[in-house]
């Protein structure tokens, strides 16, 4: 919101400089972004008078002026062919500086000294655009209003209306007031303690006839349209804005149009009130109908597209067609022309969330959207309408009609407020009075008054432009910032203090953090969300679970599209960005999450995960192997089972990991193909696990025992079994019938060869006995291990190997 200093002072008349206020109005809560200067590089150029024009002796095309500047006559030489005598113009003297750093200084041209220059609109740094009465190519010459009104060596700067300074302020979304040049001196007159100037909008409806003669409104969804304000002016003369009008709309970043167009700009940018024109020969049957739109309606905008609506737009229409976009944009069928001899100007208040989501849906974001969509006071309408046409009296460029088509169907009132000045005190840290909190709340007329005799208790009203005020609290933070941040003392917090501590989820998580380390994994760091061209890229079967992924309302792009439901491709892309950046060898893990979706509408599982992946110096086993160990440290037990039917893992090398009758994750190879496509020509090793499952399981407790006493039995076995044995369900065979006694199983050989026949592998296993009480015997350990081999044999029909 840029609010011009001209244009704040005329309201509020403080004596701070732009640096000063802007420090005092920050500290009051209306943060300042930035200061925008306009003219203040423009030095030493006054209006001057030419007194007469003579032609050049030594050129054809050069003329020489005798100039008054103010108390002095000039001489200057000048190429300008639209000057004469008697006109005003603005002269840079000697020494003047000009647009762009440009230093004026005296000299000769052909011989004859010239002392100045005499300047064009463009030399001051400014164009046609904004000063459409200057030549397209010459002098610019004030006219005989502006001529009269400032006389020779007046500075130019201040005729022009040149030299200004336009503040950007940052407006919070709960302070729509503040998106205007009223709502924004209303805030300085509240900081300095001064009256509001509030300009007196009166109408003196001279056109004939009655405003109920000419229009007609009706509201058919109220919700979105609290309030609906008509007004009609006749005999329009459509043409050029004053001087002070175009200067306060380009100083707050708007282009000037014409005198119509601008009095809506203006209006807008004074009340916060955005406001439309209709031609009013083109509302059909003069009825004026806000309705929703039609399902796939069409409509063009005022900017040319012709755009298709649904029916959660709003519309404002008549009985044959959509004229507007409500909130957004006006239609090309409706737009006032210089033809126009009559036009209804509206005044309206619409859904701030409605208006957002219209906007969105189009692509369409205007200065008006984006003012509405903050949710603006319904009582703003009637002082906007009434102010815009009494703007038109003003300039002459039209007559009103008697009266406004108000429909208001169910008005805002304003509320009240209940609040303790001695819980106001507390909340503060301040000693603040009743009465001197009833004064500051004065100046943003809040009305205050109390309860009780006790003055324990006061209402406030609160007006209908501050919807932000709602609570005591809100009240606290009015007197607070117009009684000074800076004059409530500092306090030491009070309150028993608290020892903080992580959650047992998160120490879990911090000891896997450190085992990836100790193991040699980097961090990797991934997005959440991905396209759905990446399950095509794996390969995963059409009807595979994984792909009923989330999609994102306002993705930035259809490769950010979905929220993603496994940690594959996210690995896979980390681990192609390293190989392609030549490291030979990579291991990875990430912290993150999956997102399973619910039934349609709900929100989604946000499933926990630990991924690892590596190539280079890694295999299966290996691999396997830290899995381990992360079981080991949680006092966690898995279980692995053949996984073939994932199509981007490889479909011997694949195992699923099972902890506590549970899926907890897998681990295994990346399928060559899919390798192939992430353009890694290596090995890849992916492993994922599920930590709700795993950490459910976990068990952080640590018993220890002390050395043992008695000596411990060590009994080696070799054994033949089928190939597709695991060697989980031997050890749990072994566990099973050892008892007591057992104090360790251990794997020590694995043998396939000529010695063995076709379909079957040698294991051997290492199996330590100990016995806390006693030194054990070879009587109690034989027939422990004979129990063992009959259970190994009858579970998973393993045969004892003698030799």
């Amino acid at each position: 919101m840029d609010v011009p200093v001209s244009w704040l002072k005329s309201l509020v008349n403080y004596s701070a400089d732009t640096r000063r206020f802007i420090e005092d109005i920050t500290m009051t809560g209306t943060k300042v972004e930035s200061v925008k200067t306009f003219g203040m590089d423009l030095n030493n150029i006054v209006t001057g008078k030419i007194l007469s024009v003579e032609k050049h002796n030594n050129s054809d095309h050069l003329l020489v002026c005798g100039v008054d500047v103010g108390g002095r006559v000039i001489q200057i030489v000048t190429g300008a062919g639209n000057i004469y005598a008697g006109a005003v113009i603005p002269v840079a003297l000697n020494g003047a500086v000009i647009s762009g750093g440009r230093k004026i200084n005296a000299g000769k041209l052909r011989g004859v000294i010239s002392e100045g220059m005499m300047c064009s609109i463009e030399e001051l740094g400014y164009s046609r655009q904004e000063y459409p009465e200057a030549p397209e190519n010459g002098i610019y010459i004030f006219n005989e209003e502006a001529a009269a009104a400032y006389p020779p060596g007046y500075d130019a700067r201040e005729a022009l209306a040149l030299a200004d300074e336009a503040i950007e302020f940052e407006i919070t979304s709960n302070r729509p007031d503040c998106y205007s040049v009223l709502g924004i001196a209303r805030e300085a007159a509240a900081a300095y303690n001064l009256p509001f100037k509030l300009t007196e909008v009166a109408v003196r409806e001279e056109a004939e006839g009655d405003i109920h003669s000419m229009i007609s409104v009706s509201i058919e969804n109220p919700e979105l349209c609290p309030r609906y304000i008509a007004r009609v002016v006749t005999d329009v003369k459509i043409g050029l804005s004053p001087l002070w009008m175009r200067r306060r709309l380009i100083a707050a970043g708007l282009r000037p149009i014409n005198n119509i167009v601008d009095i809506t700009n203006y209006v807008m940018l004074e009340y916060g009130q955005p406001m439309h024109a209709f031609d009013i020969d083109n509302i059909a049957g003069r009825h004026i109908i806000v309705r929703n739109a039609r399902e796939n309606e069409t409509f063009t905008t005022l900017d040319g597209v012709t755009r298709r609506l649904d029916s959660s737009m709003l519309v404002i229409a008549d009985p044959q067609k959509a004229v507007a976009i409500a909130g957004v944009m006006g239609g090309e069928n409706s737009m006032v022309t210089e033809d126009a001899s009559a036009i209804l100007f509206e005044s309206a208040n619409f859904n701030g969330t409605n208006v957002r989501l219209t906007s969105k849906k189009l692509g369409l974001r205007t200065d008006a959207s984006s003012k509405y969509e903050k949710g603006l006071d319904p009582n703003l309408a009637y002082d906007a309408v009434n102010r815009a046409v009494s703007l038109v009296e003003e300039l002459g460029c039209g007559k009103v009609v008697k009266g406004m088509d108000d429909c208001y169907p169910y008005p805002v009132e304003k509320w009240t407020v209940s609040y303790s000045p001695k819980r106001v005190n507390a909340l503060l840290g301040a000693n603040i009075s009743s009465d001197d909190m009833r004064g500051y709340l004065s100046r943003v007329d809040v009305r205050a008054w109390r309860a009780d005799e006790d003055d324990m208790v006061w209402f406030a009203e609160i007006p209908t432009f501050r919807p932000d005020i709602m609570c005591e609290a809100d009240i606290a933070e009015e007197v607070a910032r117009l009684y000074g941040y800076e004059r409530i003392a500092p306090t030491i917090a009070s309150g028993s203090p608290s020892i903080g501590k992580k959650t047992r989820k998160q120490r879990m998580e911090d000891l896997l953090k450190e085992l990836m380390i100790a193991e040699g994994y980097d961090e990797a760091m991934t997005y959440s969300y991905e396209g759905p061209k990446v399950f095509d890229k794996l390969k995963m079967d059409h009807n595979d679970k994984l792909r009923n992924a989330l999609r994102i309302i306002n993705p930035l792009g259809e490769d950010y599209s979905i929220m993603r439901t496994t940690t594959v491709n996210s690995m896979l892309n980390s681990l192609s960005t390293n190989y392609s950046r030549r490291n030979k060898s990579v291991r990875l893990y990430e912290m993150a999450k999956v997102y399973w979706p619910y039934a349609a509408g709900e929100l989604p599982e946000e499933m926990d995960t630990l991924t690892l992946g590596a190539y280079g110096e890694m295999d299966f086993y290996a691999l396997k192997g830290v899995i381990e160990r992360i079981m080991v440290m949680l006092g966690a037990s898995a279980e692995y089972e053949s996984k073939k039917d994932l199509g981007y893992m490889h479909p011997g090398r694949t195992a699923e990991i099972i902890t506590g009758g549970t899926a907890a994750g897998l681990l295994g190879e990346v399928h060559p193909d899919i390798t192939a496509n992430y353009e890694i020509n290596e090995r890849v090793y992916y492993a994922v696990l599920f930590l709700k499952p795993l950490f459910e399981q976990a068990v952080l407790d640590r018993v220890y025992k002390p050395l043992p006493k008695f000596p411990g039995i060590q009994r080696d076995i070799a054994m033949k079994v089928r190939d597709e044995t695991p060697v989980s369900g031997i050890e749990a065979a072994i566990r099973e019938k050892a008892g007591a006694i057992l104090e360790s199983v251990e794997l020590f050989d694995v043998y396939k060869g000529s010695q063995i026949e076709s379909g079957y592998k040698s294991v051997a296993y290492s199996i330590n006995f100990r016995c806390d009480e006693h030194t054990l015997t070879d009587g109690e350990v034989s027939e422990v291990m004979k129990q063992i081999l009959a259970n190994l044999e009858s579970k998973v029909g393993a045969q004892l190997r003698d030799r």
